[in-house]
């Protein structure tokens, strides 16, 4: 017979700071963190041409990614970003959810 082990909950949202937006995914097992992904991606403009005139262009450019998962974190930019602005960041979203996660406000699925 069928005995459920754990069940996974996923949740997807994202934050933003200065030309920088950072998606962020995390997996839940009730209300236990199990990881966090961040993905760090560059708000950039640019200007194209088309068949009538210019226009400025938002886009989304990769710039890194940050994650915690069994009791480690790790972090992978390329070699000459300041790192520091974004790991802020990735702490205040990991505070974030880890007190959302003691509310009474969260529940599992």
């Amino acid at each position: 017979m069928f005995t459920e082990e754990s069940r996974t909950t996923t949740v997807v949202g994202s934050a933003e700071s200065g030309d920088y937006k950072y998606k962020v995914d995390y997996n839940l097992n009730g209300n236990n963190l199990v990881n966090l992904h961040c993905n760090v991606y560059k708000k950039v403009s640019e200007e194209v041409t088309t068949s009538t005139d210019k226009q400025t262009v938002e886009r989304e450019e990769y710039a890194g990614l940050m994650f915690q998962e069994n009791g480690n974190k790790q972090f992978s930019f390329p070699q000459d970003t300041d790192m520091t602005p974004h790991i802020t960041v990735f702490e205040s979203v990991l505070t974030e959810v880890k007190a959302g996660l003691t509310s009474e406000n969260v529940t599992a699925e």
